[in-house]
């Protein structure tokens, strides 16, 4: 997401009957997509005590399950985690970083993450300390951004979707060669900062106030309070038969749109990826995550997951990767896992270990 507004807001229209009928029918609309973000939670948390029995097994048998992480008495398994906001755990309390120029410090999250983040899962039922347990997760990254950062340590230019630029990350290329295990989890973000990118365009950056509220976890979890917050800021919006115009079609056709015209980027930069940790160390296992979908009720999202889920099974078995699927993972409005969505996507790391 653009993290400037544009220079010279525009003025609102008088308020005639059509305008304000445009207003509601828009606030219907952007309600309905937060209800259908909210639906796997909402779905998720019925059916809390049948997850919690199952949580409590599966925790029993992984602990009970021996894992040897030794390779004589010099060597200490190391795990590294690498990926975008996901595996930073963005959205839980302790995620550590600091707000800079163009996008985020994420050097303090590397060892001081969120016990509660499926990296911290993992160090836990592996018995690894901090030193060998490294969170990677840069928030808002994208695929290119990525490729760029493990092959030279650094972005070359800000992303021009997301406004951040990372401009150096040498631990990528410090920690990868040491590792036994790495996780890679990257690739939503391709298509979901482009939608909300496109969101705010529609609407001439009106929405903006309110979208910004929602990636930054104001309404992660719906309360009384925030949920009035949300309400106030659909009220604010005020769109022109042009601006609603857009919204549909972006809300039709454009979303779909999106989805297909990132879908080859994004899997050929995951493709080089992988090529790129393989030649830092060529012994490691290496795990791609598969893809969640926060927003199922979505056409355009839902096929846009299953292609890439179906491109990182055919990527696993073309570089003997080992292919970890996450389809059950609980999200909070934010999109971003709860701490149960934490431990499932733990649980299916540990599950998967060689």
């Amino acid at each position: 997401m653009k993290t400037s507004t544009p220079s010279g807001a525009p003025r609102h229209p008088k308020r005639g009957k059509e305008t304000m009928k445009l207003k509601r029918i828009a606030s219907l609309l952007l309600s309905a997509g937060l209800l259908l973000t909210m639906a796997v939670p909402a779905f998720a948390a019925d059916t809390a005590d049948i997850t919690a029995l199952t949580e409590q097994v599966s925790d029993q048998l992984i602990t009970e399950h021996s894992t040897d992480t030794t390779k004589g008495a010099d060597h200490k398994f190391t795990y590294v985690a690498i990926g975008d906001s996901v595996t930073a755990g963005v959205g839980l309390d302790g995620l550590q970083y600091k707000l800079v120029q163009n996008g985020y410090d994420m050097t303090g999250n590397y060892k001081g993450y969120d016990s509660s983040c499926f990296v911290g899962y993992v160090a836990d039922k592996l018995g690894l300390d901090r030193d060998h347990a490294i969170n990677l997760g840069l928030p808002a990254v994208m695929t290119n951004d990525l490729a760029d950062l493990i092959e030279t340590g650094a972005m070359p230019a800000m992303n021009q979707y997301s406004g951040v630029q990372y401009t150096s990350v040498p631990e990528l290329q410090e920690y990868i060669p040491q590792a036994d295990l790495i996780t890679l989890q990257v690739g939503a973000n391709d298509a979901l900062i482009r939608t909300i990118v496109a969101l705010g365009e529609a609407t001439n950056w009106k929405s903006e106030k309110l979208a910004n509220g929602m990636v930054a976890g104001l309404f992660r979890n719906l309360t009384p309070d925030n949920f009035q917050m949300f309400m106030d800021g659909l009220k604010q919006l005020t769109l022109t038969p042009a601006e609603f115009r857009a919204v549909m079609n972006l809300l039709t056709s454009g979303m779909g749109q999106i989805c297909s015209q990132t879908y080859a980027q994004t899997t050929a930069d995951l493709e080089r990826i992988v090529k790129d940790i393989r030649e830092l160390n060529p012994d490691c296992q290496i795990m791609i995550m598969g893809y969640n979908n926060p927003v199922p009720l979505m056409p355009s999202w839902s096929s846009h997951f299953r292609k890439l889920n179906n491109f990182a099974k055919n990527l696993a078995a073309k570089y003997d990767l080992t292919y970890v699927a996450i389809p059950c993972t609980r999200t909070a409005n934010d999109g971003h896992p709860t701490v149960a969505g934490h431990r499932y996507i733990g649980r299916q790391i540990i599950k998967n270990l060689r």
